[in-house]
């Protein structure tokens, strides 16, 4: 008995030689799209840029070389800010004639102001005296005549310009973002102010906006119309990025229910069945059925079994089993 009993003692002690326990392999690394609804196939695609509804060319009223640059492309500014200056060259060769001559510009705009701060001159006539003072004057200052920002600028200080040549390029926004889109006649008959559109741009939040504007006539070169639409919450839009619009008829109807995922989501598929894997916030891999509706450039269409808002592996779900964890390279 008391041999068996050491024996048995004997057993239940670890080896000096026992292999460690192998380390848990870590959790793969997978891929993800969020749900998101399909294309409306009753909707209207078009392509146009991102503009401010405004944008003003900003110039001089006269030639000269330009004295100063104030501002640059990007700046901010606000209406009545001082942007640039500039001495004139055509005032007039003699200097003794040149300060004649703006003396009595001065006194006639002094005499117009009493008279029309008396109630005895239109404003039309201030106006006048005072672009005669302007065009007398060596240095000429360009104001901003809206708050906005600076979109482009023309040219350099020291540089020679004439008069309304262009400075800068201002956008005004108090007006607005928008996007210019453009159609063909085909599809123009069933655009109508008020539409909504859904707006896509890249490295962007999904955006909507509405149809403001339709052109009457179709442009000379490319025969195509142009379109107007309001941004509806433009945050940090840039004139110029490129923007993809898909325009919903009023009327039309809608695939409410349907959505849009990578074929490489798929991890089995018989006619218009398959499975995907959706993971959810803990960061675990679960198997669920769905039922497709065939496949189009954007994807596979799906007609149920996901909800908009899931998240959905496609690089890595054909190597996953059910409620595996998972490692998501990208939310």
């Amino acid at each position: 008995m008391l041999a068996a009993a050491l024996a048995m003692a004997g057993c239940s002690q670890p080896s000096q030689g026992a292999t460690a326990r192998p380390a848990e392999e870590p959790a793969p690394l997978v891929e993800v799209v969020q749900v998101r609804p399909a294309s409306d196939p009753n909707s209207i695609r078009a392509s146009g840029l991102v503009a401010f509804k405004r944008e003003t060319s900003l110039s001089f009223p006269a030639t000269g070389e330009v004295a100063s640059l104030l501002v640059d492309v990007g700046d901010r500014v606000t209406e009545g800010q001082l942007i640039a200056t500039m001495r004139r060259t055509s005032v007039g060769a003699d200097s003794a004639e040149a300060e004649v001559s703006r003396d009595v510009a001065q006194r006639n705009y002094d005499r117009v102001k009493r008279l029309f701060d008396a109630g005895a001159a239109a404003q039309a006539d201030l106006d006048t005296a005072r672009l005669a003072l302007e065009r007398t004057r060596d240095a000429i200052q360009l104001k901003a005549p809206a708050k906005g920002i600076i979109l482009r600028r023309a040219t350099e200080a020291g540089q020679m310009v004439a008069a309304a040549q262009a400075i800068y390029s201002l956008g005004e926004e108090a007006s607005g973002v928008i996007v210019r889109a453009s159609a063909s006649a085909a599809d123009m008959v069933r655009v109508s102010a008020g539409d909504v559109v859904d707006l896509e741009i890249k490295e962007r939040p999904p955006l909507t906006g509405r149809v403001t504007r339709l052109a009457p006539k179709s442009a000379d070169d490319t025969g195509v119309f142009q379109i107007e639409i309001q941004v509806d919450q433009p945050a940090s839009l840039r004139s110029g990025e490129v923007a993809i619009a898909r325009i919903r008829p009023a009327g039309a109807k809608t695939e409410a229910t349907a959505f849009t995922i990578p074929a490489l989501a798929l991890t089995d598929a018989r006619a218009d069945q398959g499975m995907v894997y959706v993971v959810g916030a803990d960061n675990v891999a679960h198997r669920r059925a769905i039922q497709t509706a065939g496949i189009t450039a954007d994807g596979v269409t799906v007609l149920s079994g996901l909800a908009e808002g899931d998240y959905v592996i496609t690089r890595g779900a054909a190597m996953l089993r059910e409620g595996q964890p998972v490692r998501v390279a990208k939310r």
